[in-house]
């Protein structure tokens, strides 16, 4: 059986409400397992 992990794009929102709140650092840790993260270079000069 094969296991297909999930994948998300965070933008520079997200990445800002990460930093700022634990609500979305939490969403984003409980599912490092399960959803592969990625973010543009771009994204994270704007953050």
């Amino acid at each position: 059986m094969a296991f297909h992990r999930r994948a998300l794009i965070l933008d520079a929102n997200i990445l800002i409400r990460a930093v700022l709140g634990p609500r979305v650092r939490n969403l984003i840790v409980e599912n490092m397992g399960r959803v592969q993260f990625f973010t543009p270079v771009q994204c994270i000069d704007d953050a």
